[in-house]
């Protein structure tokens, strides 16, 4: 411990992008933290495993086969990972934020507050329904 310049406490992991949520062979699918597993610092991840969820029982509600499953998958995949993705990258930030070592941040008290005031509405602004049009059309219409 003496070797470190600033140890932490406690040790914060989060999932490293993955380059899709589903195999094919096997046919798998990955939600929640299985997919985009996230430090806590914006308190979203389990939101997130619920939207996941919701678009995902969505989509296999009207599959009726092996096909119709692989494509649900990736409309699924194609919807949910950016999302996902930038909530891991952004909680991660939110972090350094909070511990006063955000970029461009630091211990400026304006622009933390600035920060902080604005950066939620991603997350709690989005409609979920215009995720699962998306995702059906993706499916169904192609």
């Amino acid at each position: 411990m003496e070797s470190l310049q600033k140890p932490d406490i406690w040790a914060l992991f989060n999932h490293l992008p993955a380059p899709t949520y589903y195999m094919s062979k096997p046919l798998v699918c990955l939600v929640g933290d299985a997919a985009h597993a996230s430090t806590p610092h914006q308190g979203a991840g389990a939101g997130m495993c619920i939207e996941d969820a919701f678009i995902l029982s969505e989509l296999l509600s009207q599959a009726h086969t092996k096909s119709d499953v692989q494509k649900a998958f990736c409309a699924y995949d194609a919807v949910r990972r950016p999302r996902t993705q930038n909530l891991v990258k952004t909680s991660r930030e939110a972090g350094m934020l909070w511990d006063f070592e955000g970029e461009g941040v630091g211990d400026d008290l304006e622009a933390l507050e600035k920060n902080a005031t604005t950066r939620m509405s991603w997350i709690w602004d989005h409609e979920i329904l215009d995720d699962l049009a998306l995702a059906r059309s993706m499916v169904w219409e192609a």
